[in-house]
């Protein structure tokens, strides 16, 4: 079996401000701002290199004085670098993943960082791939040119998230007034953030993302009714199936509803046709279902059979 392989990335995390006169930081601040560099790092490592690598990101002996500044390690394990180096799609390392991320400096790359502060809130209007792995982005008539790698982790939720820990967070502290990452202590750092640029780090809403819609026609039964406006109806489609809340966009049957024309009881049972969509939500999968029309409503009451006949006519 291939031994695992090693690699190692430092830099320096400082927080300065009022606050850090006495090297001390309020434990509430910088443990989740600890936490959120791990998950930037991991998340980064996950995106680029799935199951291939694993990382971890450490703090290296005791706090540093001066400032706040505090020593991470970012280690990654590689289970088999042989087959990597043959593998047309090697691993990322992790120098690269923290240079993409904008906590190391290499080659010029703008990373994650400094993407998100040019971005400073404001809507991309357009994105120009170019050459080589490099896209441009516009916001009007500004623009900046990056690599797609960048791009990526840039409009990943989990990324945004993270950045918006370990850098809004801590800067939404009283005594708090700047965050700065360097490759080690006392050199010059790879990005210093103001306490008024922290907005530009916060999180936009994610998108949903539809994977499939369908539209079918099928019995449902109605578990649960909902009389007042937007809220869902409860179905089910009998039997142990799928049960779920839809919203009901037939009019005409709505109004029947609200002047009494439609009466139901407890399991009616309409024919409607259906709109089923998945989505990829931040959450995961998720499926929702909107009646579209009501075809027809009939009573969950089964009819007996009468066994009546009827005597032949004669011509």
């Amino acid at each position: 079996m291939t031994e695992a392989t090693i690699e190692m990335e430092r830099f320096h995390l400082v927080y300065d401000g009022p606050a850090l006169q006495e090297h001390q930081m309020d434990v509430r601040a910088l443990a989740p701002a600890l936490l959120s560099v791990g998950n930037l790092v991991e998340q980064a490592n996950e995106i680029f290199n799935g199951d291939r690598a694993k990382v971890s990101v450490n703090v290296n002996a005791s706090f540093k004085t001066g400032c706040f500044g505090i020593d991470l390690d970012t280690a990654q394990s590689l289970l088999s670098r042989t087959m990597d180096l043959v593998s047309s799609n090697p691993v990322t390392s992790v120098a690269t993943l923290c240079t993409l991320l904008g906590l190391s400096a290499r080659d010029g790359v703008k990373g994650v960082i400094a993407v998100v502060r040019w971005i400073r809130g404001r809507a991309i209007t357009r994105i120009e791939p170019i050459e080589n792995g490099i896209v441009k982005l516009y916001i009007n008539d500004e623009s900046l040119e990056v690599e797609e790698r960048v791009l990526q982790l840039v409009q990943d939720y989990k990324i945004r998230k993270s950045l918006e820990g370990m850098i809004e967070e801590p800067l939404s502290h009283e005594g708090i007034e700047s965050v700065s990452v360097m490759p080690r202590k006392g050199a010059t750092p790879v990005v210093h953030i103001e306490g008024d640029e922290a907005a530009y780090f916060h999180a936009p809403a994610p998108e949903d993302e539809v994977l499939d819609s369908q539209e079918y026609e099928t019995n449902l039964q109605v578990t649960n009714v909902a009389f007042q406006e937007s809220n869902k109806w409860r179905f089910t489609e009998g039997g142990g199936g799928n049960t779920f809340y839809a919203e009901v966009r037939d009019i005409p049957f709505l109004e029947r509803v609200q002047l009494n024309q439609e009466n139901f009881a407890k399991d009616d049972i309409i024919r409607a046709r259906v709109r089923r969509e998945q989505k990829m939500t931040v959450n995961g999968l998720k499926a929702e279902y909107v009646i579209l029309d009501v075809l027809e409503h009939r009573s969950a009451s089964p009819k007996v059979q009468l066994g009546m006949r009827f005597p032949d006519n004669d011509v």
